[in-house]
């Protein structure tokens, strides 16, 4: 970050890239805060269209703001740039095709002082490109404190990545100084998946949480959206590896012995979101057309090795079948041995006799 911290202020960083039709409501959402200690920080990534010259002309005049360019390099090197002209206390990031609220960023500051939290997350809401609302969404409501490791891990496999607390980071008000303190980035190497990346390596460093019930961003769903240009198998596999090569590294880089040694049920609970509503058959064919697969062999050595706390992850009625799953991908991926085929045909057997359909052809419900 580059200077000593104003107390008080939230810093917005807006990543633009292509957003002409969306950031003038977006900037106009953030100057009409209640919340006034505001720097606003918008980088445009190398637009194509009108957005540098709407922004310009939005901001000209508007002391708070600070307009950077660069090429284009995808949201997380356009937020990383933004994070190194950080001077507020707080850090808010908001995404150019959505809206705050007018008394949102308040709300976040309010809450942040008076329970002493070093991050709060709130609710927010979904809306198509033509103003209409279509849905809400409701996380945990509450605080969460951590006083060891033992305890941040919990939150992140229970809480975290079960999407009770959203993955994002444009839902959620940060300590500029546990970011800068403890080297926390956005990976440019994810395209989907950073923002929990980065809540991850966050939460290490974390001692307090505080959700709270206060609806304060409408989110934009998009046609056109990163998510929606990643729905087949081979891409959901490959940024899920990029994903979680991040968090492990940092987790390395940073000693964090406990992270290290339970990685594999970090990996489990985002392995079971990409292979949610395919067969093993569908993932192992999926794997097959990436390169960056070793990372996930050696991980899934130690999803092997810890039967008893994967099992744990998982309600009883489908633990050991989810288990099954897993290591059937992992003996395929490696080359399934003759003893293996043999358990995996007897358990077949009894599948058939219970009138279930073969594991092979399972397809991972949630």
């Amino acid at each position: 970050m580059c200077c000593k911290s104003e107390e008080g202020m939230v810093s917005v960083i807006i990543p633009v890239y292509n957003c002409e039709n969306y950031i003038i409501n977006c900037l106009e959402s953030v100057c009409s805060q209640t919340y006034k200690a505001l720097q606003i920080i918008v980088v445009d990534d190398g637009s194509s269209d009108n957005s540098y010259k709407l922004i310009k002309d939005f901001s000209d005049g508007r002391p708070e703001f600070l307009i950077l360019r660069k090429e284009n390099g995808g949201v997380s090197s356009a937020r990383n740039l933004a994070l190194k002209h950080v001077r507020g206390e707080y850090v808010y990031f908001l995404d150019a095709d959505d809206y705050i609220e007018k008394d949102s960023i308040g709300v976040l500051v309010s809450s942040m002082r008076e329970t002493g939290s070093d991050w709060v997350s709130c609710q927010y809401s979904r809306w198509d490109t033509s103003g209409k609302e279509l849905d809400n969404y409701n996380f945990l409501i509450g605080e969460r404190c951590f006083s060891s490791n033992d305890e941040r891990f919990s939150f992140a496999i229970n809480d975290l990545l079960n999407y009770y607390v959203g993955f994002e980071v444009w839902d959620k008000l940060y300590k500029a100084e546990v970011i800068s303190n403890n080297n926390i980035a956005f990976s440019e190497k994810c395209s989907i998946g950073e923002d929990l990346a980065f809540n991850l390596k966050y939460l290490m460093n974390s001692k307090k949480l505080v959700c709270i019930a206060d609806r304060c961003v409408r989110y934009t769903v998009r046609d056109d959206s990163a998510m929606g240009q990643h729905d087949n198998i081979s891409s959901k596999l490959s940024e899920t590896i990029v994903l979680l090569q991040d968090v492990w590294e940092y987790a390395y880089k940073s000693e964090n012995q406990l992270f290290i040694d339970k990685f594999a049920l970090i990996c489990i609970r985002l392995l079971d979101n990409s292979y949610r509503g395919y067969s093993p058959k569908e993932v192992c064919v999926g794997y097959k057309d990436i390169n960056n697969t070793s990372f996930i062999l050696d991980r899934y050595k130690g999803i092997e090795k810890n039967k008893k706390a994967v099992i744990g992850l998982y309600q009883p009625d489908i633990a050991k079948i989810k288990f099954r799953y897993h290591m059937l991908v992992y003996h395929y991926m490696i080359g399934l041995k003759g003893m293996d085929r043999i358990k995996l045909k007897l358990y077949d057997v009894y599948r058939k006799l219970r009138h279930r359909e073969p594991l092979l052809e399972w397809k991972m419900p949630y």
